[in-house]
């Protein structure tokens, strides 16, 4: 049976009850906070933190070096956008985080579609552009990591020397997400971790298909994840009850403006996710597939727009139909980040690792006949 891994969220902007919160009830994300956040999810098992990058996030660099002296195991996802940073000083950071914290760094690599925020930052490529700038991207990344000098002449990057200072001999493994042709293609070639965003599973099936017979094509093997939220509690009427209740805090006029946002993005993962639910608050439509709910996409609450919503053995069995199709890693959030990870980790896990131990029961006993 395929090994399930779980991962939790670093608060870098805001954290709420709920989806849109007023100034005047917004939880302060101070370092204090991320680090009760961030140790309560280490205690918890969850295996890392997801640091996230954008224009309302702090900067997830700095963000989880502070961490780092904070905990002991945990190990930390840092997103990084290839257009903000050169190949060869992100392959030098991350030597130095790996020393620094005993190997627990791991990386996001994040290709970037909201255009106008990547403009902001200076990055002006086109979408195809961006997706062959990180093929380079993380081709100087690993080469950098094997520590031989080396020199590189790409249609992004033109080294000389380089590779000397950044030598790793634990690397960081790579996620890295997208629905398109480059998306694809990145996950395919170099991912350890291709993300899907909060798809049911049967799209999700279809994205474990296709990338990996793209993989396969190349000689490799490559996990899957998926990025979504979830509404857990002990019966599936509290649940439905709290998701309500986030739907009824969102006001349709912001909704028609967060969705004119959602469209400009240029993003293919994203219209996958965004395209469950009609962009307009319909209570009746917004549960896309047995305990799926696209209520959190009508704000685009990230790349996980939407959410598993039900019981704590309801969520465990939608998570069991998930590793069934391939997908093993499970980026999970949830509002606001402290007190879900404790409803996850204490009501689900306990419903998951059972029906795990029943599936695997029958194998377990032909091993021993």
């Amino acid at each position: 049976m395929t090994t399930a891994h779980f991962h939790w969220f670093t608060p870098l902007g805001q954290d709420n009850k709920d989806l849109v919160a007023p100034p005047d009830k917004q939880r302060i994300v101070s370092h204090a906070y991320r680090t009760d956040v961030v140790r309560a999810a280490e205690r918890l098992g969850f295996e890392s933190v997801l640091c996230m990058v954008g224009r309302y996030c702090n900067d997830p660099w700095i963000t989880a070096a502070s961490l780092i002296a904070e905990t002991s195991k945990i190990n930390f996802i840092v997103a990084v956008r290839p257009g903000y940073t050169l190949p060869t000083v992100i392959a030098h950071q991350a030597a130095s985080f790996q020393n620094i914290s005993n190997n627990r760094l791991w990386l996001n690599i994040v290709t970037g579609s909201h255009e106008e925020e990547l403009r902001g930052y200076g990055d002006t490529l086109s979408k195809e552009g961006r997706y062959e700038r990180t093929l380079e991207f993380i081709d100087v990344l690993q080469r950098s990591w094997e520590g031989a000098p080396f020199d590189y002449n790409g249609e992004y990057y033109r080294i000389e020397g380089g590779g000397e200072s950044s030598r790793l001999s634990v690397p960081p493994k790579l996620f890295s997400g997208g629905s398109s042709a480059g998306g694809i293609e990145v996950g395919a070639r170099y991912a350890s971790v291709h993300l899907t965003y909060g798809e049911t599973p049967p799209l999700a099936r279809e994205h474990v298909q296709t990338v990996s017979e793209l993989a396969a094509k190349h000689g490799r093997e490559v996990e899957f994840g998926i990025k979504i939220q979830v509404i857990a509690r002990e019966t599936a009427a509290e649940a439905w009850r709290e998701a309500d209740r986030l739907f009824d805090g969102l006001d349709s006029d912001y909704i028609a403006r967060q969705q004119k946002v959602i469209r400009a993005r240029n993003s293919v993962s994203q219209s996958r996710v965004q395209a469950l639910n009609s962009g307009v608050k319909d209570r009746a439509s917004l549960e896309v597939y047995p305990n799926v709910w696209a209520g959190t996409g009508l704000v685009g609450m990230g790349g996980g727009s939407t959410a598993l919503v039900g019981s704590y053995e309801q969520i465990a069995e939608r998570i069991h139909e998930y590793l069934s199709i391939g997908v093993n890693h499970f980026l999970v959030s949830g509002h606001p980040l402290l007190e879900s990870a404790y409803e996850f980790a204490e009501g689900v896990i306990p419903y998951f690792k059972e029906r795990q131990a029943r599936v695997e029961q029958p194998a377990r006993q032909a091993a021993h006949t």
